[in-house]
């Protein structure tokens, strides 16, 4: 993973997104976010942790127990410093995330975690918190036949995949437009 903002992204001007920034509800950036392959988006206010958008109801920020017995407060995993070196693990949708890659300044900070073949993407704008969830596509076994069109897998071939995904499709368009 890259860990500077000169990553293979490419700024993306033709993305459909750009002329509706302005006026797009968050519920289509949950869509937007849907559409790329993520099962789970989450959009909280920072200035009073109130959810904008969800992909479901069981989709918001909760408080719950880890396997240690720990209590897990996901707001406070909002919070927390997510430059910090020393924070190895991001927990949100109930689940403990490796951190793999952070990138970014406090206006606009990104990181990407995972846990076996579940990726968690997060970021933290000036006045939202963004974290979507998706999964790395299965591995195909079977060779398709002459002609045969093959079906596109959900999800993402990794976390870097994932990352750049909703980078270029959503969240650089959002940090250019100082959400």
């Amino acid at each position: 993973f890259k860990t500077n903002n000169n990553s293979n992204r490419s700024s993306n001007s033709s993305n459909p997104l750009v002329p509706f920034i302005n006026t797009m509800s968050w519920d289509a950036y949950v869509t937007a976010t849907k559409e790329l392959g993520f099962t789970k988006c989450t959009i909280i206010a920072r200035a009073n942790y109130g959810t904008l958008a969800k992909t479901s109801d069981a989709d918001i920020a909760t408080a719950w127990m880890d396997k240690d017995n720990k209590q897990v407060n996901e707001n406070q995993e909002l919070l927390d410093d997510w430059s910090d070196l020393k924070k190895t693990c991001f927990c949100f949708y109930g689940t403990k995330f490796n951190i793999l890659l952070r990138e970014g300044e406090s206006d606009a900070f990104k990181m990407v975690a995972a846990k076996g073949n579940e990726i968690c993407v997060a970021a933290q704008f000036k006045t939202i918190w963004f974290i979507a969830y998706g999964a790395k596509k299965k591995m195909a076994m079977k060779k398709g036949g002459k002609g045969d069109k093959k079906k596109k897998e959900p999800g993402f071939s990794g976390a870097q995949d994932a990352f750049n995904s909703i980078c270029k499709s959503v969240w650089d368009n959002l940090e250019d437009a100082g959400v």
